[in-house]
């Protein structure tokens, strides 16, 4: 993130409210996505069950074995119904 930030101004769009009253927004640098650059990376999952939007990010993250996907882990999803 330090990489993709740098000095450079952060603007959010606001993008509604979840369930929760929690407010939803997505980060830019530019045109550069914030959350994009953290699911292509492999830092962060696309979230399938709420939202279709970073599912091209996740599939590049997975098919080059970036961040998470080099190695074996558990949905957090999966592993908080367990929990």
């Amino acid at each position: 993130m330090i990489k993709a930030i740098g000095n450079k101004k952060i603007n959010c769009v606001r993008e509604g409210k979840d369930q929760y009253k929690r407010t939803l927004a997505e980060c830019f640098i530019n045109d550069l996505s914030l959350s994009s650059y953290l699911v292509k990376s492999g830092y962060a999952f696309a979230y399938r069950k709420y939202s279709k939007k970073f599912i091209t990010d996740e599939d590049f993250a997975r098919s080059n074995n970036l961040g998470m996907w080099s190695m074996k882990f558990e949905y957090p999803w999966d592993w908080r119904k367990k929990n």
